[in-house]
């Protein structure tokens, strides 16, 4: 079996679990392979992911995109230990499915250093495992409600986000992941780099 299925049952009557309070992703797991898929910089360059993590081990965030808040203030986190992360021998870098030409608002909204890459296909995101699909309720409801177009971040209509996560990366294996479909919950700066002491 090529993936750990995670079944997450979340129990809420809030709007952020209105689209049916639960759903399942099946996340690479540790020691697993990491799939060979394309990113796109901000500058529009197509990229490898392995040509990306081939260099040194990897810390690779998933996050939803530059108009999630909780997204952009993780990231912010993440950045204060960029130079601690870096001292360790890893690189820190993010995925999201915001077309290349948003991701300076990424940058821009965290104030961060760390580069970050659009997977506005979600072919990485769908990779990893990490795909959920926006129903069209809810789809309407962030458009409407709250002027969030997804198509508009995407540039595509899949309607496909990922579940936050992050992985850690080495010899182009999963050493670490840690995934919750909780958006508003993320691994603290603090335990990640506790994790990466233990790799």
């Amino acid at each position: 079996m090529k993936y750990i299925c995670v079944l997450f049952i979340i129990l809420s009557t809030q709007f952020l679990f209105s689209q049916d309070a639960r759903f399942a992703v099946c996340p690479l797991k540790v020691g697993e392979a990491i799939p060979n898929t394309m990113l796109t910089s901000d500058a529009g360059d197509t990229i490898q992911l392995s040509n990306l993590i081939d260099e040194k081990p990897t810390v690779v965030i998933f996050y939803r995109g530059a108009w999630c808040g909780y997204c952009t203030k993780h990231l912010s986190e993440l950045n204060e230990i960029k130079p601690d992360v870096e001292t360790m021998g890893y690189q820190i870098l993010g995925i999201t499915v915001d077309k290349p030409e948003k991701l300076s608002e990424s940058i821009d909204r965290s104030s961060t250093e760390i580069d970050v890459y659009s997977d506005a296909m979600a072919e990485t995101i769908m990779a990893f495992g990490l795909d959920w699909k926006v129903d069209n309720t809810l789809f309407e409801k962030y458009k409407n409600e709250y002027k969030l177009d997804l198509e508009d971040w995407s540039g595509q209509d899949h309607h496909s986000l990922p579940v936050p996560a992050i992985f850690v990366i080495k010899d182009n294996k999963v050493a670490f992941q840690y995934v919750n479909p909780d958006h508003a919950v993320r691994l603290k700066p603090e335990t990640l780099l506790a994790v990466l002491k233990t790799l």
